[in-house]
């Protein structure tokens, strides 16, 4: 483009469209926008270190990257060299307003936007795109443009494949297509969110984009005009962790826009708690002491996509079930299944609990082989991750592996329903209550530990591992969780389901009070403790509490 496209700092665009407007900082969209992984994407610590590691494997792949983690700086030629250096303050805005907002229809008659991998076309002229009709601004022209709204807009960005790689099959024969790394859009495309007949409709920016109720204006200028329920610029997604590393990496950023940072949080807790949904279907009403049980569990997927979705590298979810405690020891728990070491950033492993995420890997001449080099991976291993409502798989969107989503209708099921074989403690009498829970990490340690050790070229794997452990390690999320009375060693009375919901507090153990009536909790040689404050800032402290229960597990037999 003429002269790098003109294009211009978004920080500018605060003047206007930031700062909170009569004391609300909630709806502003650079408030809204400012902090979160999109305004980021080319300051991300992961992103960096990442890239270097790609670029050792595919030399030059990473001005693909660089594409999707900034368009505008793709755009300007700083994409070359591939490792981030030419990379200016412009650029580092990410997705910043003028991706946007500057971006219009391709010329294609019938594909107004072309799908995956960041094949935006940008104005040739400065004059901002948005909703509005009659916008007014002594900072720019502006131009109504409507498609700015649509899902497939979002689906430039949100549809990732490496071109340097084709997708094999399960035996290893090349499959024609380019390999997929992220089918987030392809995902919502192949379900009943996005078909207008379906009851349950619903675009990416109605979950990503919620409106703000009345009429308020989306500039601070005098006389701005109110507009009906505008759009927050929320677009939060699961990333706590990932928010936390580039307040760290960019310390002089956070420190700018604080209100930014901790709309961006608040927004990804909140959008995380709305995912999913967890039901207890059916569990004893009583146990013994050391009595084997089994548990069954339904974990709902609420969101429009997979559940979790995006970068298959780092992200997974669990269920897990505790043991809770009521009168008086309200807040005592104990881990059954599904608990988190945090000294070793492992899930407990026995007894087996269902995780979901995907697994990349490269064929290695024989089969697929799990690895974390995602520049040359050409194989999806397996992907257990929950479907959305109504999904109709395509061959790169296909659920893989132990988990069977299949509804026997033909179509697959957005829900999980697994039953865990458990066993009562010795250790505990009384009325408890039986705790089901979703957990979440973006990010975990075996990855944060990969792009540390296989960097060879720069320091930025070292400076993520350096991040991840000043922040508390990406510990997990409560998402969800369901509870149901139980009466263990004889005490006490209660039912034999739970309800359950999403919505735990950010970073904790939600645990949750309840059960009949009887005997207190009876500990003997216990290995419960304490869960303290459920709000997000007492995340580290519960999670490592969490870590230090399940390590004590980890050498006693289920």
């Amino acid at each position: 483009m003429p002269s790098g496209g003109k294009f211009l700092d978004a920080d500018g665009c605060a003047q206007c469209h930031g700062g909170g407007f009569a004391g609300d900082t909630s709806y502003l969209s650079f408030d809204t926008w400012a902090g979160t992984m999109m305004a980021n994407a080319a300051r991300d610590p992961v992103f960096f270190a990442a890239l270097a590691v790609a670029n050792q494997d595919a030399p030059g792949v990473g001005t693909f990257c660089i594409r999707c983690h900034t368009p505008i700086g793709f755009v300007r030629g700083h994409a070359t060299p591939p490792d981030g250096s030419a990379l200016d303050k412009v650029d580092s805005q990410g997705i910043g307003c003028e991706v946007c907002h500057r971006s219009e229809p391709s010329p294609a008659p019938n594909d107004p936007y072309f799908l995956g991998d960041a094949q935006l076309v940008f104005s040739e002229d400065t004059a901002k795109r948005g909703p509005y009709a009659d916008s007014v601004s002594p900072a720019h022209s502006s131009k109504l443009d409507s498609g700015l709204a649509s899902s497939r807009f979002c689906g430039q960005c949100h549809q990732v494949t490496n071109p340097g790689s084709e997708l094999r099959d399960a035996s290893g024969a090349p499959m024609g297509i380019a390999f997929p790394l992220d089918t987030t859009y392809e995902e919502w495309e192949s379900s009943a969110y996005a078909d207008e007949g379906s009851g349950v409709h619903a675009g990416c920016v109605d979950c990503h984009m919620p409106r703000v109720s009345g009429e308020k204006p989306v500039a601070t200028p005098a006389g701005s005009p109110l507009r009906k329920d505008p759009r927050k610029h929320t677009l939060a997604g699961g990333n706590y962790w990932g928010i936390q590393a580039v307040m760290a990496a960019n310390p002089e950023r956070a420190a700018a826009f604080p209100v930014a940072f901790e709309n961006a949080l608040t927004n990804t807790l909140e959008t995380l708690k709305s995912a999913v949904k967890v039901t207890i279907e059916s569990a004893p009403e009583s146990l013994l002491p050391g009595e084997p049980f089994e548990v069954k569990v339904r974990v709902t997927n609420l969101s429009g996509h997979k559940f979790p979705t995006g970068y298959a590298e780092s992200r997974r979810a669990w269920v897990a079930v505790a043991l809770v405690g009521s009168h008086g020891h309200e807040g005592e728990e104990m881990f059954l299944a599904g608990g988190y070491d945090a000294a070793t950033g492992h899930i407990q492993e026995e007894p087996k609990t269902r995780v979901y995420r995907a697994q990349h890997g490269r064929f290695n001449g024989q089969a697929g082989e799990a690895e974390e080099h995602l520049a040359l991976h050409d194989m999806v291993l397996s992907d257990s991750r929950i479907p959305p409502k109504g999904f109709v798989p395509s061959i790169t969107t296909m659920p893989l592996g132990e988990i069977d989503f299949n509804d026997g209708n033909g179509g697959y099921r957005d829900y999980d329903e697994a039953t865990l074989l458990l066993e009562a403690p010795v250790e505990l009498t009384g009325s408890l209550s039986l705790s089901a829970r979703v957990y979440y990490q973006s990010m975990t340690r075996e990855y944060v530990e990969f792009l540390r050790d296989a960097n060879t070229t720069t320091s930025h794997g070292e400076a993520l591992h350096a991040i991840y452990k000043a922040t508390g390690e990406a510990p997990p999320i409560l998402v969800a969780s369901a509870e149901a009375p139980v009466s263990l060693g004889g005490g006490g009375s209660g039912g034999g389901s739970g309800s359950g919901g999403g919505g735990g507090s950010g970073g904790g153990s939600g645990g949750g009070s309840g059960g009949g009536s009887g005997g207190e909790i009876t500990p003997s040689g216990c290995d419960c403790r304490g869960s303290g404050g459920r709000g997000s800032g007492s995340a580290l402290a519960i999670l490592f509490a969490l870590g230090l229960s399940a390590a004590r597990r980890a050498s006693r037999k289920p």
